[in-house]
């Protein structure tokens, strides 16, 4: 548990520094891990909700958010973060929902820095 603390701590710090929460890295290493799937919502969003609220504390703290922009999205998005939250998935979906995710973005990514 130590090395996955450790892991946790360095995505949250890279993460961060670039204005992420991390939730699909916390999600992957949480499912290698083998930590019991029902918690995994749990431990994941109060990770993405530390991160997130250190990296909005800080552009506000600039004053770069817009407000006016900014409120239309948050409108949407909570609402349904809460219903996709609250929808059950069977693990074995779930893991290879996960893998297709992480590998479309991890070659959306490499596409975009070469």
């Amino acid at each position: 548990m130590i090395i996955l603390s450790f892991l946790f701590l360095l995505t949250a710090t890279l993460y961060s520094s670039v204005g992420f929460g991390g939730g699909s890295t916390y999600l992957a290493l949480l499912l290698i891990w083998d930590v019991p799937y029902l918690i995994f919502p749990i431990i994941a969003l109060f990770c993405n909700i530390i991160v997130v609220s250190g990296n909005c504390f800080n552009y506000i703290k600039a004053g770069n958010i817009n407000f006016k922009v900014l409120t239309p999205y948050l409108i949407s998005s909570i609402p349904f973060a809460f219903i996709g939250g609250s929808l059950s998935i069977d693990k074995n979906f779930f893991e290879i929902l996960l893998f297709i995710i992480l590998t479309l973005e991890g070659f959306r990514i490499g596409r975009a820095s070469c």
